[in-house]
């Protein structure tokens, strides 16, 4: 377990929080026997192969493998580290975290970051207001003073020190490593000059990094963002994914590419728009707006860039788009971006445009097919091949058949459907060694670690795994009533949490008085290994020089014993 919160803290945590309370508003959970079940929310995949125990407060996907507690399901999920999974779940709870000394320090360190963004953020919010230029500018850009407020929009002056000189030096540091400073020939200087800035929040709404667009016409480049940081990783984020979230209750999001795409769409009512951050969109972007939204609609410029971008993402949207899942693309009429043609015809017609967006299905052989003559045999031929390497990256499922039936009715080729892999089985008990049965079983239900006999010596036994059985036990004797999932986060950061977090789920068809009776079997079958162990080894002692008095009587004790 992490160092830097108590471990009776996380146990106490994990006893408070219901895990099918933090899953369900997130995974469409059904009930499936005494747990819940549904499609895994880190795979593709079109039969639920993740599970959610109450009564072991644990996750898994028998089809990827990933599992945890609730704590290392909002990591997965919200892309949240540690600390802020635990904080999280904390809040729900309505208790505080008890942060150790060092975990204090490290905290204290990331939040003088955000402290220096957050003031940098203000200093530019105060430059714009005292700059009736940009002001000006923005104006006939169309964007109003409360949009600007909204998304914290502000100006970087023209001067190589205006952020730099409002610091001590003892922060000058924190400024570069929040990626505020540039350097040259050993001298440090404002990145960001004589530039309209947009502040790029995280998924809580905190400001991360910056955004900078040139004013002046030969000012270069046009847009200027935050390098990489602690806090920044510009493939995770989506410019106003917190305030789309926030102020847009509809069940699809609009993917554009620029800044001021977003602020137009939203002063004009589109709430639901994000950006990417100069980057192109990526895998861990589809992923994220899949967990809030159900629908994405990708908008794009209607000229060749605009097309580049959209193969682009239909290509990275391939792998990722389920069966309940809606990608679709809308291409503006040629000049256009977002921004110009909200402004220029209004909220109506940019929504109807909306309406007229092309279903991945129909834009995916509309690129299969681009420069084929499907009215020759040849072209026909071309198609089916030519969709081979699109269609598999496709997950299985019942969009992907659709699309091969498709396929092979314009080409008129039939296409054999091969049996789709089966999901990962669940381990059996009867493949495992003893010792990794024993550990499974007080895995499932610590409350077993009772049954162990004191006098049960692992160390006899030619099985690994004694270290980590002994400390589960001792875990259980200081917290008897543990659940699983907190007992596993002892060992969050050890090399083995894996194998810990398979061997969990090893016992699942089993109820109580089963695992009881499965207990109480093996610790009779383990005694009689050790019994076997030690009458090996008197008799290997007796052999090679005798025995004491004592360790005779130990032999016919335990060769009793062995008959009975």
């Amino acid at each position: 377990m992490a160092t830097s919160i108590p471990n009776a803290f996380i146990d106490d945590l994990l006893n408070r929080i219901d895990i099918y309370d933090v899953v369900a508003p997130r995974v469409s959970l059904k009930k499936a026997g005494k747990d819940y079940s549904g499609l895994c929310p880190f795979h593709h995949e079109n039969t639920p192969s993740f599970t959610v125990s109450q009564q072991k407060q644990f996750f898994h996907c028998f089809g990827c493998g990933q599992s945890g507690s609730a704590i290392g399901f909002l990591m997965a999920f919200e892309g949240l580290d540690f600390v802020d999974a635990v904080k999280e779940l904390a809040q729900q709870a309505g208790i505080e975290v008890p942060l150790t000394q060092v975990n204090k320090q490290q905290q204290h360190d990331r939040n003088n970051l955000y402290a220096i963004t957050e003031k940098v953020t203000r200093i530019y919010q105060q430059q714009l207001k005292n700059n009736n230029k940009i002001i000006d500018y923005l104006k006939n850009r169309g964007i109003d003073g409360k949009t600007c407020q909204t998304f914290q929009i502000g100006y970087a002056e023209d001067s190589w020190d205006g952020i730099a000189k409002r610091f001590p030096n003892e922060q000058q540091g924190l400024l570069d490593r929040c990626g505020l400073l540039s350097h040259s020939n050993q001298k440090s200087y404002d990145k960001f000059r004589n530039r309209l800035m947009f502040p790029i929040h995280d998924r809580r709404g905190r400001v991360i990094a910056f955004g900078g667009r040139a004013v002046d016409d030969e000012q270069q480049p046009k847009y200027l963002n935050s390098p990489e940081t602690d806090l920044f990783h510009k493939g995770r984020e989506l410019y106003g994914y917190h305030l789309a979230r926030k102020h847009s209750t509809a069940d699809h999001v609009i993917v554009v590419e620029g800044y001021m795409d977003v602020l137009a769409l939203h002063q004009h009512g589109i709430k639901n728009a994000v950006a990417t951050l100069g980057t192109a969109t990526s895998s861990e972007h589809i992923a994220l707006l899949f967990k809030s939204w159900s629908k994405v609609i990708f908008c794009f410029d209607g000229d060749a860039a605009g097309q580049k971008a959209a193969k682009k993402a239909l290509l990275t949207a391939l792998p990722l788009y389920l069966d309940d899942k809606i990608i679709e693309f809308l291409f503006l009429p040629e000049d256009h971006d977002p921004d110009s043609y909200v402004n220029q015809y209004g909220q109506n017609q940019f929504l109807q445009q909306l309406n007229q967006a092309v279903p991945l299905s129909q834009y995916l052989l509309d690129t299969i097919s681009t420069g084929i003559d499907l009215q020759t045999l040849d072209g026909k031929a071309q198609l089916y091949e030519r969709a081979k390497d699109y269609l598999k990256q496709l997950p299985s499922g019942a969009f992907r058949q659709i699309m091969q039936n498709k396929v092979s009715q314009i080409s008129g080729i039939v296409q054999h459907s091969r049996p789709t892999a089966r999901h990962q089985q669940r381990p059996k008990s009867t493949h495992l060694n003893p010792m990794r049965r024993l550990l499974s079983l007080i895995l499932n239900q610590p409350s077993l670690c009772e049954q162990i006999p004191k006098s049960l010596e692992f160390g006899l036994l030619p099985y690994k795994g004694a270290e980590i059985i002994n400390k589960v036990i001792e875990i259980q004797a200081d917290y008897p009533q543990i659940n699983p999932a907190a007992l596993l986060e002892h060992f969050r950061d050890s090399d083995y949490v894996s194998n810990l977090n398979r061997l969990m789920v090893v016992y699942d068809h089993m109820d109580a008085a089963e695992l009881a009776s499965e207990m109480a079997d093996l610790i009779a079958h383990l005694e009689q290994l050790t019994t076997t162990s030690k009458v090996n080894q008197l008799r290997e002692k007796q052999l090679q020089g005798g025995l004491t008095d004592l360790e005779k009587q130990q032999l016919v004790a335990l060769l009793t014993k062995k008959i009975k």
